[in-house]
């Protein structure tokens, strides 16, 4: 009589208490290894985020210092200040063989003058400046030589002159073919001849705020030029100004400095801004060549 044979293989529970123990501690050793990857991925994917930030806030400053009216900028312990330059060109300063040649006197009121080119009409509250030395002595922008200051006394030049025309003068551009023709509301002295005949429109002043407590920097623009530099954005002009952006926020700390050079060469600014995010910082340090040849 034949027996019919009984398989006895498998697993005894101590095996089964083995496997279970050695897979834990091997998910436990990949899950060690995989969150420490996924943790420094983290943190360098915020390093790169800072970085990138930082960066491009930096360079947006560049930019906009790169297009600033000659010796017009000035910095502050946590601003910037600059104003834009909206379009530039060249004027005649000597009479013409042309009969309907119109240069601009500088020893005199004058009420028009030609350009070299054409010009877009700036629009309303448009104001021209001619050569902005932008003076400075104790008391603050010198009259009449500085665009933040106010009309000469009579010291440096014509009681009354400046370098930059009157709030409330009104420009209008007349299409005179190759030579366009300059209009101010009311006859005008400025104050000096630049040595390369240039103008600029401008139409207000800009600002970058740097509000430490607040993690953040702010551009402001469209406000009135004055003679005291604002870096408060929670007050007037600053607070009435018809732009403000924020730039970056995630700020720490950031230091401003300006070394003006001359109007012969460049000036440079010096900014050093660093962003804080969850325990990562990155420092930055940039600096800005202005032109100042006005």
């Amino acid at each position: 009589m034949s027996r019919i044979g009984i398989n006895t293989k498998g697993f005894t529970l101590i095996e089964l208490i083995i496997v279970i123990t050695l897979t834990g501690i091997v998910a436990v050793f990949i899950a060690t290894i995989t969150g420490k990857q996924m943790a420094a991925y983290v943190d360098v994917s915020a390093r790169a985020n800072l970085v990138n930030l930082a960066e491009s806030s930096l360079r947006r400053i560049g930019r906009d210092l790169h297009n600033a009216v000659p010796n017009s900028v000035r910095v502050s312990a946590n601003a910037i200040e600059f104003v834009p330059i909206i379009s530039a060109g060249r004027y005649r300063s000597a009479p013409s063989a042309l009969a309907s040649s119109d240069h601009l006197d500088f020893s005199t009121n004058d009420a028009s003058f030609q350009i070299m080119g054409n010009l877009t009409q700036p629009v309303s509250g448009s104001r021209l400046v001619i050569y902005n030395f932008s003076w400075v002595d104790g008391s603050g922008p010198v009259a009449g030589a500085n665009l933040f200051g106010s009309a000469s006394t009579g010291v440096l030049s014509p009681a009354g002159s400046h370098v930059i025309s009157p709030a409330g003068n009104e420009i209008s551009i007349t299409d005179n073919g190759v030579n366009d023709l300059i209009t101010l509301d009311s006859a005008f002295q400025f104050a000096f001849n630049s040595p390369n005949k240039r103008f600029y429109v401008v139409n207000g002043a800009a600002s970058y705020v740097c509000d430490a407590s607040a993690g953040e920097v702010r551009r402001y623009s469209g406000y009135g030029i004055q003679s005291t530099q604002p870096t408060n954005g929670a007050v007037a002009p600053l607070s009435g100004a018809s732009s403000s952006a924020l730039l970056v926020d995630y700020v720490e700390t950031c230091t401003l400095s300006y070394a003006s050079g001359t109007t012969q060469r460049k000036g440079i600014v010096t900014i050093i801004l660093t962003l804080l995010d969850n325990g990562e910082r990155v420092r930055l340090v940039h600096q800005v060549h202005v032109g100042n040849r006005a």
